[in-house]
């Protein structure tokens, strides 16, 4: 991937860069991207502004790196949009506090509107005004930070109370889809934040965007497996080769290891794999190491999909019982989290590990047409997440039927129904995220963590006693409320005045639909009625905006962040509604 990046970590330490002329000490080579880089990207951008009437062009290429680097869902990606009038610089600022950290990410984005002008170098225009506000940022300068406009302002404020934290770090994205700064600009970076610990500089260029959907770039690695007894399975058929054996999970710990960092996966592995490991962060990616870990580990073989090899060359030693198996210029392309997940849990304890065995599929051939078609076609295969292993649950199956006789289209699969108006599809995930706000009444977690909706609560938020109206009238008081936070930034877009608290939609909508319920239920009206809880949305919304800037007022170190994801809030808003 082509990234530029510079990383101090310590004040006084000197800072370092890794410009083009090192890409050679990280195994890169340089390539260009082309047209159809290009059109992947594009219509990536393109489709997020159809769902996303209020983005251009450039919101949508911020929305859709965010998303992509930050492995985060779209709409999360839209909340962290900051760009407009008074921005600082500053097109989008994410905090991941995901697994106890602390990290700031913000991004600056530039985008041009043909394949033609891609060959551009990303302009250094904006660089010194966000010099400017990172020196603000990390100087915690109040007053030069007030002038930004609102939606930058509440992540300031979240962004200054995480870096009180002994482990909060600042990455700065450069996002374009043209050609990466020149050399004479990064030098000038270096010396602008030289003085600075903890912050890292990231360059995604056209050419390192489209790595995300497919890797270009293959070293040449040699590794070797052993097969588990006589259990295996060689066969040929025209320029292909396929060699289908039983594996001992510590060869593939051992096969995706660093030479120069035994303690680190070689990447170059998962070169041709266009999926980007997700880490202990996705539920599955846990199980899986659970499971390597657990006393019934013997049952690894039998419950997972084992991976998938391409290489150039396979050679079978002679041996007919655990024959030792060369391969020459291979890849991973298809089982990178399994693998991962097995480095993980060999760290941990590799002994515990040592009788997992897992199913290998390698598969030989010179054609590199070949070899990038098995890597598209296996990893374009819809993984198996958790709510795909929901979806087709009797309760999920009910829903759909039940949904189509309201004349709705219920989504239990993702884009289930692409092809339906939108304002008739509802989506499982986003209707179950709702019902824990509105139905069950736990914003606060609908806000933190909408996964767990089909993980952990998945019985909570589709018991026996949900109902499809249920269901479908926290979906569309939700998309009332999403409407609404449209129509705040749109003013924002604009520059027009915002109300006093109206900024706490951004950041506080699952709240608001609990304010909802709550004012639903004092007078004692039926909140399963859309029209009359409907009816409720202006109160509700005025309630949680006073508690919000009551709260701003309060706190000179207030965050619209820590505020919503404080179970407090919700008690606070219960006795408001009275």
């Amino acid at each position: 991937m082509s990234v530029v990046f510079v990383k101090a970590r310590f004040v006084g330490q000197a800072t370092r860069f890794l410009d083009r002329d090192d890409k050679t000490q990280l195994g890169r080579k340089e390539t260009l991207a082309n047209m159809f880089d290009w059109n992947a990207l594009d219509q990536k951008v393109c489709a997020t502004i159809a769902e996303y009437e209020e983005l251009d062009r450039t919101k949508s290429l911020s929305v859709v790196a965010i998303s992509e680097t930050m492995e985060i869902d779209i709409d999360e990606a839209v909340d962290a949009i900051t760009d407009g009038g008074n921005d600082r610089g500053v097109d989008a600022l994410f905090i991941d506090d995901r697994d106890g950290k602390n990290d700031i990410h913000i991004f600056q984005t530039k985008c041009v509107g043909d394949f033609s002008k891609s060959k551009n170098n990303f302009p250094s225009s904006e660089i010194d005004k966000l010099a400017s506000f990172l020196v603000d940022l990390t100087g915690h300068d109040n007053d030069a930070l007030a002038s930004t406009n609102s939606l930058l302002k509440a992540k300031i404020s979240d962004a200054l109370e995480v870096l009180k934290e002994a482990n909060a770090t600042i990455t700065v994205h450069f996002v374009g889809n043209t050609a990466p700064l020149i050399d004479t600009e990064l030098k000038r970076v270096r010396t602008a934040f030289s003085r600075y610990k903890a912050i890292e500089f990231r360059m995604h260029d056209l050419d390192a965007l489209s790595d995300f959907f497919l890797e270009k770039r293959v070293p040449a690695l040699v590794r070797e497996i052993t097969a588990i007894d006589t259990n295996f399975f060689d066969r040929t058929d025209q320029n292909l080769r396929g060699v289908v054996c039983s594996v001992a999970a510590l060869d593939i710990v051992d096969a995706i290891k660093s030479e120069d960092d035994p303690e680190q996966v070689e990447a170059g592995i998962f070169d041709q794999n266009v999926r980007i490991y997700l880490k202990r962060r996705n539920r599955i990616n846990r199980r899986i190491i659970e499971s390597a870990l657990s006393d019934d580990n013997h049952m690894f073989w039998y419950q997972n999909n084992g991976i998938t090899m391409t290489c150039d060359k396979v050679e079978i030693g002679p041996s007919r019982r655990a024959p030792k198996i060369k391969l020459t210029n291979v890849q991973i392309v298809n089982g990178g989290q399994t693998s991962n997940c097995l480095f993980e849990a060999a760290k941990e304890d590799r002994s515990k590990i040592e009788d997992v065995i897992l199913l290998v599929r390698v598969i030989e051939t010179s054609s590199e047409e070949v070899k990038m078609s098995i890597a598209e076609t296996t990893n374009s295969q819809t993984p198996i997440n958790v709510r795909d292993l929901r979806s087709n649950d009797r309760q999920q199956r009910q829903l759909e039927e039940v949904f189509a006789d309201l004349g709705y289209y219920y989504e239990r699969k993702a884009g289930q129904h692409a092809d339906k108006p939108s304002s008739k599809r509802v989506d499982a995930l986003t209707a179950g995220q709702a019902y824990l706000a509105y139905g069950i009444g736990l914003p606060e977690t609908a806000k933190k963590d909408r996964g767990r909706v089909f993980g952990d609560l998945y019985d909570t938020v589709f018991a026996e006693d949900l109902t499809a109206i249920k269901l479908l009238t926290s979906f569309k008081l939700a998309q009332v409320l999403s409407e609404k936070k449209k129509e705040v930034r749109k003013k924002i877009r604009d520059g027009l005045t915002l109300a006093i608290g109206e900024m706490s939609l951004i950041d506080g909508s699952f709240h608001t639909l609990f304010a909802i319920r709550q004012i639903c239920n004092r007078d004692e009206i039926d909140m399963w009625d859309f029209d009359l809880a409907d009816a409720k949305v202006s109160e509700a919304i005025d309630v949680v905006s006073k508690l919000y800037n009551n709260a701003q007022l309060a706190d000179d170190n207030f965050s619209s962040n820590r505020y919503f994801k404080d179970a407090r809030t919700k008690d606070e808003v219960t006795k408001a509604v009275g």
